[in-house]
């Protein structure tokens, strides 16, 4: 491990483009603002890219969705972009607020990327023993995501709430006692799926649609696949997407994207952002029959196309949640408090010897979502960066970025160094939902998944080393 001069010019020019971000946002000119952020976007982009190299990483893949939840609602307020629809409420200063902490908040999650990660080359061929087990967990990790997701329909009430759109749906499935993190498994078993496929295919991308086993995955995991395209989810739609690019290439090191690929990922949002757009008119049309309406929307008036816009979706809701923040004038700072609490939300209320806090998101629903009764938590998100900023004030991105990019840098470090063979990849299939989800959760959500993940990990572990004894003893 080493830092070079490029890193460290990388970092100051970083810095340089956060500093003139926040004399941007100070004489509000939102424009500007955007601008120099970007610059700190491509030059953190470039430590990344010396750091770990592969674009096929944890990293970008976080690096990829902070685009998308920062500099989308962004966009959509300085160009007013649809009439702002999400974002009625917005004025330029809170857009520049919000650009400014995220900002801060990348430059020093870069900090320890400033340190680079000798990348290892690996011979597949080693792993060529590995294909059942692969297959193993790809099969029960997306048979798993598809238990999971009807158990948390079924406890939500039934698959009738899919009828009521997306907001229903994430408000009813939040609110029951545990929801099943149905979405991250099945992401998790497309990572494997990948593996596996890489294994047998090499550099043979495509020859996967002939394979059985990728076909009968596909076939069991179509259930949950088409209730995300009928409610909307294009982020968990586009996440298993990227975990099976991820996991196909995670024994290599990709260093440039091929246009036939950026092509492959154009279409693929393009028909989503199409699904996600008339997915109400189709609702429509097969529980009423009126086609007059279809015709009229999908195809005259062609409505799905403010869904192209990324901030129109999940991706605007930090944003939305930050505005709610930003025009409260009585919020107090936090004090690390949130995050705290959120080491507890793992632990059952029955085993804590005083009152378990509320977790920071129904506060904040609580707060400034009272009218969603639909549940305990509605479909609102949160906002990762809001939480740091409420707890600390300006300076609270900077610190919470700076160790979470800590840990980001060191969860690299190992998948380079190449250790723990058998559960690193899963350990890195389990986190890859994360790079994701991050930008719209809690800390407490994060810390509450890492702690189930590692201790299955652990469990895991223990099971690998206790059956083979077991069998050696009885044989």
């Amino acid at each position: 491990m080493k830092t070079t001069s490029k890193s460290i010019i990388y970092l100051f020019v970083s810095l340089v483009g956060v500093l003139l971000t926040g004399l941007s946002c100070y004489f509000v000119k939102l424009n500007f603002a955007l601008f120099f952020s970007l610059i700190t976007l491509i030059f953190t982009y470039r430590i990344f890219k010396i750091s770990i190299k592969r674009l096929n990483s944890f990293s970008f893949f976080f690096l990829l969705f902070y685009v998308l939840y920062t500099y989308a609602p962004v966009l959509t307020v300085l160009f007013d972009i649809d009439n702002r629809r999400l974002f009625r409420e917005s004025t330029p200063e809170s857009a520049c607020l919000y650009l400014f902490v995220s900002t801060l908040g990348l430059f020093a999650m870069s900090i320890p990327y400033i340190i680079s990660i000798k990348n290892v080359e690996i011979d597949k061929n080693q792993y060529s023993h590995k294909i059942k087990q692969f297959t193993l967990f790809t099969v029960a990790f997306v048979c798993v995501a598809l238990l999971s997701e009807f158990i948390n329909i079924y406890r939500a009430g039934g698959l009738g709430i899919l009828s009521f759109g997306k907001a229903v749906y994430q408000a009813k499935t939040g609110g029951v006692f545990i929801t099943l993190p149905s979405a991250s498994f099945l992401k998790i078993g497309f990572f494997f799926l990948g593996l596996r496929m890489y294994l047998t295919y090499s550099n043979k991308f495509f020859a996967v649609l002939k394979n059985k086993l990728f076909l009968f995955v596909l076939l069991i995991a179509s259930p949950i696949i088409l209730i995300y395209l009928s409610v909307g989810f294009r982020g968990h739609l586009l996440g298993v997407f990227i975990a099976y690019l991820v996991g196909y290439s995670y024994y290599l090191s990709i260093h440039k994207i091929k246009r036939k690929v950026v092509l492959f990922l154009f279409l693929g949002y393009s028909s989503m952002a199409i699904l996600y757009g008339i997915r109400g008119q189709l609702r429509h049309l097969f529980t009423s029959g009126n086609w007059e309406r279809f015709d009229y929307y999908v195809f005259q008036k062609k409505s799905y196309l403010v869904y192209y816009n990324p901030a129109n979706n999940e991706f605007g809701a930090p944003y939305m949640n930050y505005i709610k923040f930003y025009n409260d004038d009585d919020n107090e700072l936090l004090y690390g408090s949130s995050y705290l609490d959120g080491f507890l939300i793992p632990i059952p209320r029955a085993l804590l010897p005083f009152n378990k806090p509320k977790p920071i998101t129904y506060t904040f629903k609580d707060r400034y979502f009272s009218s969603w009764n639909t549940s305990r938590i509605s479909g609102s998100g949160f906002s990762y960066v809001m939480e740091a900023q409420w707890n600390f004030g300006l300076f609270g991105p900077f610190l919470v970025y700076f160790f979470t990019g800590f840990f980001f840098w060191f969860l690299e470090y190992l998948r380079n160094k190449n250790k723990f063979i058998l559960f690193m990849p899963l350990f890195y299939a389990m986190m890859l939902p994360f790079a994701q989800s991050i930008h719209r959760s809690s800390f407490g959500f994060i810390m509450a998944n890492v702690i189930v993940i590692s201790m299955l990990i652990v469990i895991l572990v223990i099971l690998k080393t206790i059956i083979p004894n077991f069998i050696n003893k009885n044989n």
